[in-house]
C-alpha cells in the first residue's frame, strides 16, 4: 500500500482543485499507478473502506434523541453547537474536522471507488478478479452516497419532500471529475445513482462469489443495503424482496439467552464474533474524539425506558447509562465500530409489511408481527417472552419503530435517519450551561436543522454549491 501514497496524495485535492485523470494519465508508466486487479483490490481495501480517524459518524450521534448530557462540562464545550442544533456548527467547533468530516471524508472514499472503477479495464486480471473489485467499489459508492444524501439533503419520502426538485449532493462518478464547478444533484438523482450502483455491485459480486471475509463488503451486504435504501424510498415491495434474500441466505440471529456473561471487548455486539454480522467496518475514532466533550453524554432516559421486563438487551447492549455494544480494547478481537447485522434486515422487512398493512393489505400485518416476534424470541429471557399480537395499523408501525430503536441505538446514524424519514418530529435536548443550570433546546417539527449545512470550505472552492437553509440560533429555556 505504501507505493500508492503518492497517488492518494493527488486524489484528495481532486475534490475541488483540479482534474485527477490528467495527472494519472501523465504518470501511467510509473509504478505509482496500479497495473493489476490485485493492486486495485489492495488500494480499495487500504483507502476505499471507512476507517481510520475520520470522525465520520461523531456529529450525527449528538443530533438525535438517544443521547443526553449528564453534567456540566468544565472544558471546551465543542459538543454544545451540535447537541443544541445551532447554526454555523463548523465555526462553533473551531473549524475542526468534526463538523466537516462527513462531507470531506465520504467524498475522499468515493474518489477511491471512482479510481478503481475507472482503472478496472486498464489493469491485468481475470474477469472474476475484476468483478470482485468493481462489485465492491459500486456497493461502497452506493453506501457513501446514501450517507451523504441523508445528511445534506431532505428525506426522499417525507410528505413535504419533492425529491425531483430538492437538492441532494453533487454526484462524482469519475476520478477525472472534480467537485469544483459541480452543482448539487437532486435527491432523486442521487437515489437513482445509488440504486444503479447497488444493481451493478450485487450482480458483479454474485458472479464471482469470492469470499472476502467479514471486513469486505459482499453481495449479501449489497442486498442488505438495498433493503435499507428502499425503506428510505418507501418502496415496500423492494424492501421485502431484498431483505428476504438476506434472510434466506443468512438467517442467523444471536440468541441472547445463550450469550453468557457480557464482555464488550472479547464478545462485542458490533463485531465479527457476532453471528449476525454480514459486514464489519469503520473504526472507534469515527464516533469518539477528544476534540469535544462527547464522553460527557449518556443514553437518554427516554431510550432506556423502552426496554421491557425480561429484555436481555438491557443488560448486554447497555452498561448502566452507556452503550456496551463495542469493544474499546483494541488489543482484543474487537476491531470495528459498525456492522451490517441480520436483525436489521428482519426489522426492515417487518416495517415494510407494516406499511403495506397500513395501506390496506390486511395479510401483511401478521407477517410484520411474525418478523418482530422472530427477533424478540432471541432478545427476551425465555420465561419472560410473550408473542406480540396484531392490533391497529398505527400500533403495529409504532411497534416496528420502537423495536428498531431498542436494537440499533448508537449504531451508524440509524436513529437520526429514522427520525428524518418518520416525519422529522420535534424533539428537545437539555444542556448544562453550568453546574445546576440546565436549559432546554428545541428542534422543531420539520426544522431546517434536520438537514446539515455544507462545510464553508467546500462552498469557497465551488461557487455553484448552494448551501442548505441555515437554522435559527437556539436559545435555551
Amino acid at each position: 500500500m505504501k507505493k500508492y501514497i503518492l497517488l492518494l496524495s493527488v486524489l484528495i485535492p481532486c475534490l475541488g482543485l483540479f482534474s485527477c485523470k490528467k495527472f494519472l494519465e501523465e504518470r501511467a508508466q510509473t509504478d505509482v499507478i496500479p497495473r493489476t486487479a490485485e493492486s486495485l483490490n489492495e488500494l480499495l481495501l487500504g483507502e476505499g473502506y471507512q476507517g481510520g480517524a475520520r470522525n465520520i459518524s461523531l456529529q450525527p450521534t449528538l443530533l438525535d434523541d438517544d443521547k443526553e448530557q449528564t453534567a456540566a462540562f468544565l472544558g471546551t464545550k465543542g459538543s454544545y453547537y451540535v447537541f443544541t442544533w445551532q447554526p454555523d456548527q463548523e465555526i462553533g467547533l473551531g473549524r475542526s474536522n468534526l463538523a466537516t468530516a462527513p462531507w470531506g471524508a465520504y467524498y475522499e472514499l468515493i474518489q477511491i471507488c471512482n479510481v478503481v472503477l475507472d482503472y478496472s479495464d486498464k489493469v491485468t486480471g481475470t474477469a472474476a478478479e475484476k468483478d470482485y473489485i468493481t462489485g465492491q467499489a459500486h456497493l461502497l459508492r452506493a453506501f457513501y452516497y446514501f450517507k451523504l444524501v441523508n445528511l445534506y439533503g431532505k428525506p426522499f419520502a417525507d410528505s413535504r419532500s419533492t425529491p425531483d426538485q430538492d437538492l441532494g449532493v453533487p454526484l462524482m462518478l469519475s476520478s477525472g471529475v472534480a467537485l469544483e464547478g459541480k452543482k448539487r444533484n437532486t435527491v432523486k438523482e442521487v437515489y437513482q445513482q445509488i440504486t444503479q450502483d447497488l444493481d451493478k455491485g450485487i450482480a458483479a459480486l454474485e458472479r464471482t462469489k469470492r469470499a472476502g471475509g467479514p471486513y469486505r463488503i459482499n453481495y449479501l451486504a449489497g442486498y442488505f443495503l438495498a433493503s435499507r435504501v428502499y425503506l428510505h424510498m418507501a418502496d415496500w415491495q423492494k424492501v421485502i424482496a431484498a431483505a428476504t434474500v438476506v434472510l434466506q441466505n443468512k438467517p442467523d440471529l444471536a440468541d441472547l439467552n445463550t450469550w453468557g456473561v457480557p464482555d464488550h471487548n472479547k464478545k462485542p455486539v458490533i463485531g465479527v464474533t457476532n453471528p449476525e454480522t454480514i459486514w464489519a467496518f469503520g473504526s472507534y475514532n469515527d464516533i469518539v474524539s477528544g476534540e469535544v466533550d462527547v464522553l460527557n453524554y449518556s443514553l437518554s432516559a427516554d431510550l432506556r425506558a423502552l426496554y421491557e421486563k425480561g429484555d436481555l438487551r438491557a443488560g448486554i447492549y447497555l452498561n448502566g447509562k452507556k452503550s456496551a455494544k463495542r469493544g474499546t480494547d483494541y488489543t482484543s478481537i474487537s476491531k470495528t465500530a459498525q456492522a451490517f447485522r441480520v436483525s436489521e434486515a428482519l426489522l426492515n422487512r417487518a416495517e415494510a409489511y407494516a406499511r403495506l398493512n397500513k395501506a390496506g393489505d390486511a395479510g401483511s400485518g401478521q407477517l410484520a408481527i411474525n418478523d418482530l416476534n422472530t427477533l424478540r424470541k432471541k432478545r427476551f429471557a425465555t420465561d419472560a417472552y410473550a408473542d406480540l399480537v396484531l392490533g391497529t395499523a398505527d400500533d403495529l408501525l409504532q411497534k416496528c419503530y420502537a423495536e428498531k430503536r431498542r436494537e440499533f441505538f448508537a449504531e451508524e446514524e440509524h436513529r437520526w435517519f429514522d427520525l428524518r424519514r418518520q416525519g422529522m418530529p420535534g424533539i428537545s435536548h437539555y444542556y448544562y450551561e453550568a453546574a445546576g443550570q440546565r436549559l432546554r433546546y428545541d428542534l422543531l417539527d420539520h426544522d431546517p436543522a434536520y438537514v446539515l449545512q455544507i462545510p464553508s470550505g467546500a462552498i469557497k472552492l465551488n461557487n455553484k454549491l448552494i448551501d442548505n437553509p441555515k437554522p435559527a440560533v437556539r436559545v435555551g429555556k
